[in-house]
């Protein structure tokens, strides 16, 4: 695969990713509008809808970040650190999303899509040393 298909397949990537972030953000209030978080107490709360707005906001920055900087990494190739960077990071967060929420199908999907992600990135790296 040449170098400019793997960037285009990378930043189609990058824009599910923002779209998954989006709906992670979406969804997070979904238990609240059904009441199904009455439960916990409010620290607890508190601090379920901060991990999990923050998961969904770094998911749609990483996307965006890709977007943008896959546009310019065969004109500046130290460019390919910072996105195998960031790769690296979706390739934890996929991992870490089904090892937490194995039945959930979005947990499966951020794994499939971030580690892709990844592998473009890896991709990327070793061609552009």
């Amino acid at each position: 695969m040449k170098t400019a298909q793997i960037i285009k397949v990378g930043r189609v990537l990058s824009v599910l990713i923002v779209l998954l972030g989006i709906i992670h953000e979406a969804a997070t209030y979904s238990p609240l509008i059904k009441g199904g978080l009455m439960s916990l107490d409010k620290g607890t709360l508190s601090s379920m809808l901060y991990m999990s707005l923050i998961c969904g906001a770094f998911l749609i920055m990483s996307g965006i970040l890709l977007f943008m900087l896959l546009k310019h990494i065969e004109k500046y190739h130290f460019l390919s650190n910072i996105i195998f960077t960031i790769g690296i990071f979706l390739a934890i967060n996929g991992v870490l999303s089904v090892f937490y929420m194995f039945d959930n199908p979005f947990a499966w999907l951020a794994l499939i899509l971030n580690i892709g992600t990844f592998i473009i990135t890896l991709r990327l790296k070793l061609i552009l040393k």
